[in-house]
């Protein structure tokens, strides 16, 4: 080996093992949870295969349903900017919408409302959309979005005492299930912090961190291949290298 070509070869090797100190540890975040979100399927992160699926509203049962603006009239809300028809449990409901927080609901034939719903009836509503037969262990009030809920505020979160602590959120003000989470999603949310390095709000893919160390990473990919093919340092019958 050249002067030249043993010096390339010293120092691609140093920065390739100064980068693998950097970005090793990295490296195997990445590749753990690529093989945790290949093994588990979206549907079983979200829970969606132990939803028990909801009737729709007919239209044939909306007939003797009073015009929207007795809703209107009645509304305590700065503006509806959205009126949506559906079910809570038995009952064929309107649902006014400020925004996704601050919501009424009605009766859609007596006009009576509905919002916000008791602590009772989240665990009715919790029932009814969690198909495997286990116990409720607890019922709280969730008045702030943190940690696995960042939905539309205030819910209540029914924990059910299963094997993978399954919690089940339910908007006060709609009565409608907004998240569905268990241990498989927090394994899952975990590594994907991990995966795209959004410490805090786990949803920015586009930060800096994940920029720079992905630059890193293929860097010190390539200064692999560049050592293994192309300055393999060979030596020779008598000990001397190329």
């Amino acid at each position: 080996m050249s002067i030249n070509k043993a010096k390339q070869h010293r120092l691609v090797r140093t920065w390739h093992r100064r980068l693998g100190l950097v970005i090793g540890i990295q490296l195997l975040f990445w590749t753990v949870g690529g093989i945790y979100f290949a093994w588990f399927h979206i549907d079983n992160v979200h829970g969606d295969y132990e939803r028990r699926v909801t009737e729709r509203v007919l239209p044939a049962s909306l007939s003797g349903m009073p015009a929207a603006d007795v809703f209107l009239k009645q509304s305590r809300l700065k503006v509806v900017k959205e009126i949506r028809v559906g079910r809570f449990m038995d009952n064929v409901v309107v649902r006014l919408y400020q925004d996704k927080d601050r919501v009424e609901m009605y009766d859609a034939f007596s006009g009576r409302l509905l919002s916000p719903i008791s602590e009772e009836q989240a665990r009715q509503a919790a029932r009814l959309d969690f198909m495997p037969d286990s116990p409720i262990g607890s019922v709280t009030l969730v008045k702030e979005k943190q940690g696995e809920y960042k939905g539309p505020v205030p819910a209540y979160k029914v924990s059910f005492a299963n094997a993978k602590n399954t919690n089940i959120y339910v908007h006060a003000p709609t009565g409608l299930v907004t998240f569905r989470r268990n241990s498989i999603w927090r394994g899952f949310d975990f590594l994907w912090m991990l995966h795209i390095m959004d410490y805090h709000d786990r949803e920015d893919i586009n930060n800096w961190i994940l920029r720079i160390l992905s630059v890193l990473g293929l860097v010190t990919v390539l200064s692999g291949y560049l050592l293994w093919f192309y300055l393999p340092g060979r030596k020779t019958k008598g000990g001397k290298h190329d």
